[in-house]
């Protein structure tokens, strides 16, 4: 005659696959088994971390006031739907809101490492192909900003070229993002950023390029004080 199983083990057996089914469990017991109730949580999405594409130091020298700085340029995964910017977006730009357009950021972070006078930076941006020409139809770049009352794509719905001005302190940081827009297919290795033209504009101390651009990643092929940023 075959042993019967005990209901206990049976139950264990069963637990994945009937969540009704638990092992008795006693509270005041460190090593009792648990119960198997329910199903495990869903794991959540690792979402990519930011990537590095470009760096460079900056100096100039001007009224006798030594200023320096770094660039450092990361670079988002691209995303659905519109990026989150202040104003009537959508309807400046012509843009669905329909999960067909796909979003990348570009984030740029201007550091002041001057000892005594005080930094600023501003620069161009550009959308261009690989190749350095127009980029594909239907893609646009905005520089971001949460000023009240901001409006887009005003000379148009895909404007490719843009610009930023920024004002920091001695040690401190300041970082501006710079969205890329597709309104079909997610930006790709055919597209590039341009930033360039940088400028030291910190008001009435200095203005005008930065006399130093050492471009340590992401330089331009044509232009080795200007950053390319591949958005592949």
């Amino acid at each position: 005659m075959r042993p019967r199983r005990p209901a206990a083990v049976l139950c264990l057996a069963l637990a994945a696959a009937l969540p009704g089914c638990a092992w008795p469990v006693d509270a005041d017991d460190p090593v009792a088994v648990p119960r198997f109730e329910g199903s495990p949580p869903p794991i959540a999405p690792v979402t990519p971390a930011p990537v590095p594409v470009a760096s460079a130091t900056l100096a100039d020298l001007s009224g006798g006031s030594a200023y320096s700085g770094t660039v450092t340029v990361v670079r988002t995964p691209v995303s659905v739907g519109l990026p989150p910017l202040a104003g009537p977006l959508a309807d400046d730009c012509d843009l669905p809101d329909d999960g067909s357009v796909r979003t990348l950021a570009v984030e740029l972070t201007f550091t002041d490492t001057s000892t005594a006078a005080m930094a600023g930076l501003a620069a161009d941006v550009a959308l261009t192909a690989a190749d350095g020409g127009p980029p594909r139809a239907g893609t646009a770049v905005l520089v971001g900003s949460a000023a009240p009352g901001t409006r887009w794509c005003q000379d148009g719905p895909s404007p490719v070229t843009d610009g930023f001005g920024v004002g920091s302190g001695t040690g401190s940081a300041t970082t501006v993002t710079v969205w890329v827009v597709a309104r079909a297919g997610a930006p790709t290795r055919d597209l590039v950023l341009r930033v360039s033209g940088l400028r030291n504009e910190a008001g009435s101390n200095a203005t005008g390029p930065w006399d130093e651009v050492a471009v340590a990643a992401g330089g331009c092929a044509d232009d080795p004080a200007a950053l390319c940023v591949p958005l592949g």
